[in-house]
């Protein structure tokens, strides 16, 4: 059993702000197996724009589609951290960029929720990733 209390709570905050710096940087660079290495192997991501996602190939995958129609993230801001025992949630605001028709960048928003189960490594790994769009440009 893992030690539970402030200490760890700490801990999952560090974990999360890495994690965030972290995966912008990979995905950014296009390294989308790193980013994908942040979810547990029985990970779900969901999707406004798709299916759930269950696994970590399948989400690499998913992340390697996005990557080549030209996205590009910035750092997420969390609203609220919390973790209690071996799970911790982290929930927030997001931002991305990408390529219109037109070939202007344009800016997405929207919310995100997700779950974290530490690892017997003492890693913390996504278990459920979820995503919530805000209103497409022009709705």
């Amino acid at each position: 059993m893992h030690t539970k209390g402030p200490r760890q709570e700490e801990s999952f905050r560090r974990a999360i702000a890495g994690l965030n710096v972290d995966s912008v940087a990979a995905f950014n660079r296009g390294d989308v197996s790193v980013c994908a290495g942040f979810y547990a192997e029985d990970a779900t991501l969901l999707l406004p724009d798709r299916s759930p996602v269950k696994g970590r190939i399948p989400i690499e995958n998913c992340l390697k589609d996005y990557a080549a129609s030209g996205f590009k993230l910035m750092p997420v801001d969390p609203v609220e951290i919390l973790s209690n025992g071996d799970f911790g949630c982290c929930a927030g605001t997001y931002r991305f960029q990408l390529p219109s028709g037109s070939g202007m960048i344009e800016t997405r928003t929207g919310k995100f929720v997700t779950v974290f189960r530490l690892q017997e490594d003492g890693s913390w790994k996504a278990v459920i990733d979820s995503f919530f769009a805000d209103s497409e440009p022009g709705q």
